[in-house]
C-alpha cells in the first residue's frame, strides 16, 4: 500500500465525526485511559483555519488517532477561522471546561500568547500543533517551516537556469510559518551558490488559491514576453493551494501545458499537489505529515497526562518529485 493510500485509510476512522467542519467529537467517555478511575484523556483542541486544506487534513488525522485510540482520549474542536480573538476565547472555554490538554494551531504566534499564558496559569498542559507560540510554556508538535522552504530552495538551485526568474507567493504575512519558508527558501539558493537568480517580486497570497491565481494572472500580464509566453522561469509558492492556483492561472493563459515549462513548486504535499507533480505540471510539493504529526501529538499527551517533561517532537519534511510521487498518491 503507497504512502498516500495509507493516509487514506488512517483518515477513513476519523470521517466518523462528520461534525469536523463545524467542529469535531469523537471518541468514547467511558473509555479505558491512563487516568485514574479510567477515564478518558480530555483534548481540547483549536484549529487554525477549517478552510484551509492541510489544516483540516491535520485535524482529520488528529481525530482518526483519537477514534482509533479503543476511548483512551476524547477530542472535541473548535474552528477559530484565523480570528486570533476567538481563538483565544475558544481557548479559556476549554481551560475553563478543565480539558486535560489544549493543542492549538494559532492563528498568530505573538497573539496566542495571552491564551497560553492562561493555560499556564490554570496548569492545563499545552501543545502548540503546527505552529509555535512566540513564548510560553507549552510543547511543540509539528515540521520546522524553515526546513521546507529549504527544500525548495535546494531544487530550484538544481532545476532553474542561469540568470533564472523567480515569482514568489507568500502566505500571509507576518506569520511564523511564512516567514520561516521564505527564509529557508533564500538561504538554500544563497548556500549553493545561486547569487544569480533574481526573486522579481514577492506578493501575499494568504495560502489562498484564487488570491494565488489572481496574482498569477496579474504576472503574465507585467511580464509577457509578446509571444504568447512570459519572462519568468518559475513560480514558488509556501503551500500547494498557492501553487495549484498558479497552474490554474497559466494553463489560463495557455502558457503551461505540462512537463514543467515553468516551473512551479509547493508546500503540504496534498493529494491535489502530488497529481500536479505527476502530471507534469508541478515540479515539487513538500509533505507536512499530517498522520505522523497527529500520532507524535497523542505521543505527547500521554507524557503530559503522567506528568513527564515532554520534548518537542519535529516531523520531518519530505521532498516529493515526480520520481517519487507515485509513493504518496491516492
Amino acid at each position: 500500500m503507497n504512502t498516500w493510500k495509507k493516509i487514506a485509510a488512517t483518515a477513513l476512522a476519523g470521517m466518523m465525526c462528520m461534525a469536523a467542519l463545524a467542529g469535531c467529537g469523537g471518541g468514547s467517555s467511558s473509555g479505558s485511559g491512563d487516568k485514574a478511575g479510567g477515564d478518558a484523556i480530555k483534548i481540547g483542541f483549536v484549529n487554525e483555519a477549517n478552510t484551509d486544506v492541510f489544516d483540516m487534513k491535520r485535524m482529520e488525522a488528529l481525530q482518526a488517532a483519537v477514534d482509533a485510540s479503543g476511548g483512551k482520549y476524547t477530542m472535541e474542536c473548535t474552528d477559530a477561522n484565523l480570528d486570533i480573538q476567538k481563538q483565544i476565547d475558544q481557548s479559556k472555554t476549554f481551560i475553563a471546561k478543565k480539558v486535560d490538554v489544549l493543542m492549538v494551531v494559532p492563528c498568530d504566534s505573538e497573539g496566542i500568547v495571552p491564551a497560553i499564558n492562561e493555560a499556564n496559569s490554570a496548569g492545563v498542559p499545552t501543545i502548540c500543533f503546527g505552529i509555535k507560540a512566540a513564548s510560553g510554556d507549552f510543547t511543540y508538535v509539528g515540521s520546522e517551516s524553515y526546513d521546507a522552504g529549504y527544500m525548495q530552495g535546494e531544487l530550484m538551485a538544481e532545476k532553474l537556469p542561469e540568470n533564472a526568474t523567480v515569482m514568489y507567493l507568500l502566505g500571509t504575512q507576518g506569520l511564523i510559518h511564512t516567514t520561516e519558508r521564505e527564509r529557508g527558501f533564500e538561504a538554500a539558493l544563497k548556500d549553493k551558490g545561486r547569487d544569480d537568480v533574481v526573486i522579481a517580486e514577492k506578493l501575499e497570497a494568504k495560502y489562498v488559491k484564487d488570491e494565488a491565481m489572481r496574482i498569477t494572472q496579474t504576472w503574465v500580464q507585467s511580464y509577457g514576453d509578446g509571444k504568447g509566453g512570459v519572462k519568468f522561469d518559475a513560480i514558488v509558492a509556501q503551500n500547494d493551494q498557492m501553487a495549484l492556483g498558479a497552474v490554474e492561472a497559466l494553463k489560463t493563459a495557455g502558457i503551461l501545458k505540462g512537463n514543467n515549462e515553468i516551473i512551479i513548486t509547493g508546500i503540504d504535499g496534498t493529494p491535489e499537489g502530488v497529481q500536479a507533480v505527476q502530471d507534469g505540471y508541478m515540479l515539487q510539493t513538500v509533505l507536512q505529515d499530517a498522520p505522523g504529526q497527529a500520532e507524535a501529538g497523542l505521543k505527547v499527551v500521554d507524557k503530559l497526562v503522567a506528568g513527564e517533561k515532554a520534548e518537542d517532537e519535529i516531523v520531518p519534511f519530505q521532498n516529493i518529485t515526480a520520481e517519487n510521487a507515485a509513493d504518496f498518491a491516492e
